[in-house]
């Protein structure tokens, strides 16, 4: 199947290339980032946004990350539309999200009661995301989306670093489904020198954030063209990096 590639309006499914000669270019005119105080880039200059925008610096990069929103609260405000008109214009969304659920849950009950209600409070999560992906293809089924799943920022020698370690392997296998991609962001619970407080990003992590976004991007079967604000796939490609039932 063979699909049109037009200015401001990126592919999501394979095949994106007809002829080992034709080549797709998927124009990356507007960003939008979505979800909690790590995607807004809490106590740092511009978080993420700040390393997209040199990345993509034609391109409008507009942050609607909310310090301590919940994914119940970003579905509250797709639901009434908060944002729509700006996300319908959106070339490429990038969500980050869950890491207040678990928090509300842990502060509220303490981790033996986190335990007991995790199932319930993941299953909650993994409905959001769905409504989430749902509501943006609604209002543009062009755009790409890709959603950070959630590191362990704990040092090693904290008393509940194994518990967070496997709590979390858990709660990432709620995040993604058929073509929305997932930017594994492990490897920065691994460096020590890359944190604000026990939870955010200092620049230097975002800086690493962002490296593993594009690393995912990359690895899914895209090249970014530097000064032409638009990504190239470059082989047959599926973006459907998780595939929930």
């Amino acid at each position: 199947m063979e699909k049109n590639a037009q200015k401001g309006a990126p592919l999501t499914e394979a095949p994106l290339i007809t002829t080992k000669q034709q080549k797709n270019l998927l124009h990356i005119n507007h960003i939008v980032i979505l979800g909690d105080s790590v995607a807004y880039g809490y106590g740092t200059k511009g978080g993420i946004s700040k390393y997209l925008k040199e990345t993509f610096h034609k391109s409008k990069v507009t942050n609607l990350g909310i310090n301590g929103l919940t994914s119940n609260g970003m579905v509250e405000r797709l639901r009434f539309g908060i944002w729509d008109k700006v996300l319908e214009t959106a070339d490429l969304v990038l969500i980050n999200i869950g890491g207040n659920d678990l928090l509300h849950g842990f502060r509220g009950q303490g981790a033996k009661g986190l335990v007991r209600q995790f199932s319930i409070i993941k299953r909650t999560f993994r409905q959001n995301l769905l409504e989430t992906y749902r509501h943006l293809r609604e209002l543009n089924t062009n755009m790409i989306i890709v959603q950070n799943n959630l590191y362990n920022s704990m040092k090693k020698e904290v008393q509940y670093f194994g518990f967070t370690e496997l709590l979390l392997r858990l709660w990432n296998s709620a995040i993604g489904e058929k073509g929305v991609i997932v930017s594994k962001t492990d490897l920065m619970g691994k460096n020590p020198e890359i944190w604000l407080d026990s939870i955010h990003p200092n620049d230097e992590g975002y800086k690493l954030m962002h490296e593993l976004l594009m690393k995912t991007l990359s690895s899914t079967g895209f090249v970014f063209h530097p000064g032409e604000e638009s990504i190239q796939s470059n082989k047959t490609v599926s973006l459907g990096i998780s595939d929930h039932s």
